[in-house]
């Protein structure tokens, strides 16, 4: 069986080892050099405590404060379009404690098949990655958030998650390279964080090695189908390639190639910026969510990573220097002794999160064209669910049981879906 890969990102690439682990011809079909794009600048948390999805109850009332401030977590570039009309209605309807009661098991058992996944992949010749275990920290600067994350702690609890939550003392007790100004905070140990860029770098070495091919630097234009099979794929030179099996992992680009196919996908870019701070001391030790704020920081070696912000952008390239502004500022309410400048923004990273409606991604086979597979909508949780998603998708393909749930995620779950 050949399969034809649309998207390099982390759960192309990760499709790709396992679809060819399981015997098959596989070639990655993707504009870039797979050298940049969300999966290579992200904070590389691998986050079973993420078990709470994007959609939940009273975030569309904080978002809406969030949109009045221009150095908010949050933002919604305005612009007419009936797509992001239909897009917000529907987050607005996922925003249920239903919703959230039903997602929080299965996300947390994808999150932990990923993190056995990577386990596994760290443990072979060519991969190291700087995969460590040393949790995850959520900092709290009010009392009232911290009781919020204090209920999430308990939830976490009847899942079997392991979760403490802390005092400001017993935070500084943790971090005592630098000081903190923080009512508390909440500890989930068994989270784990990467190097990004050295993982997909390390994955592509990889899959050349095994033999897949990568057909870089080429745009998938459109998808073209007789009856209920896809046949080829249109190049942005011209060129169509002829499909047997395709699986699309486009990320925050799959809805505009589904419409190819006359399938409207409720899809929206979450664009996110980051920094990464070389040979910083003091600095945090511990992977670390600023919860107020929204802002990641992640250890990579002798490097730090700072990102933050979900910008609904319609796939805009520019900075947000308000934004980005945000990040750096929420830095010192936190950590007050933190100085960081303001970076040129040419050293500025950005990626586009695929973001469905429900913060829950698309996976599965479509209902529509027999050959078609999807792997994308992960929104912030493409790195830490990459390679449970490229197995459970190789599986899909190879008609075996997938080791997690699916249902919450079947691609044409909202009405939009239609021709």
């Amino acid at each position: 069986m050949h399969v034809h890969i649309i998207g390099g990102g982390v759960v192309g690439l990760c499709t790709a080892w396992y679809l060819r682990q399981a015997g098959c011809d596989v070639t990655v079909v993707d504009k870039s050099d797979l050298s940049g794009g969300c999966s290579h600048g992200n904070a590389g948390m691998i986050v079973p405590s993420h078990f709470v999805p994007l959609a939940a109850p009273g975030v569309v009332s904080q978002g809406i404060r969030w949109m009045f401030s221009a150095k908010s977590p949050f933002y919604i570039r305005p612009r007419l379009s009936l797509e992001l009309v239909e897009w917000l209605w529907q987050f607005y309807r996922a925003c249920t404690a239903e919703q959230v009661r039903r997602a929080m098991p299965v996300l947390r058992d994808f999150h932990q098949y990923s993190q056995e996944m990577y386990a596994h992949l760290s443990q072979l010749p060519d991969f190291q990655f700087n995969l460590e275990h040393r949790g995850l920290l959520l900092l709290c600067k009010n009392p009232s958030t911290l009781r919020e994350e204090a209920e999430v702690a308990e939830q976490a609890h009847a899942l079997g998650i392991a979760a403490q939550v802390l005092s400001a003392e017993a935070v500084q007790a943790l971090e005592s390279n630098i000081r903190l100004q923080i009512a508390g905070g909440v500890y989930y140990p068994g989270d784990g964080h990467l190097y990004p860029e050295k993982f997909m770098a390390q994955m592509k070495a990889a899959l050349l090695q095994s033999g897949v091919r990568l057909l870089t630097g080429r745009a998938v234009t459109a998808l073209q189908a007789d009856a209920n099979r896809i046949r080829q794929l249109v190049l942005d030179n011209g060129d169509t390639i002829t499909t047997e099996q395709v699986v699309l992992a486009a990320g925050a680009w799959s809805a505009k190639l589904l419409k190819t196919l006359g399938i409207r996908c409720l899809m929206q870019d979450g664009k996110g910026y980051s920094i990464t701070l070389p040979q910083l001391t003091p600095k945090p030790t511990y992977p670390t969510i600023l919860t107020e704020a929204r802002v990641a920081i992640t250890p990579m070696g002798h490097d730090l990573r700072i990102g933050g912000t979900l910008e609904i952008s319609n796939l805009s390239s520019r900075i947000n220097r308000a934004r980005l502004a945000g990040i750096l500022e929420a830095l010192l309410r936190y950590y007050p002794d933190f100085q960081v400048d303001m970076p040129s923004l040419q050293t500025v990273w950005h990626g586009f999160r695929p973001c469905s409606p429900d913060g829950l991604p698309y996976i599965g086979r479509s209902r529509r064209f027999a050959n078609l597979t999807f792997a994308t909508g992960h929104a912030m949780m493409g790195m830490s669910l990459g390679p449970g998603t490229g197995r459970v998708v190789a599986d899909i393909l190879m008609n075996q049981a997938p080791a997690v749930d699916l249902q919450l995620f079947e691609p044409e779950r909202f009405t939009p879906f239609q021709k």
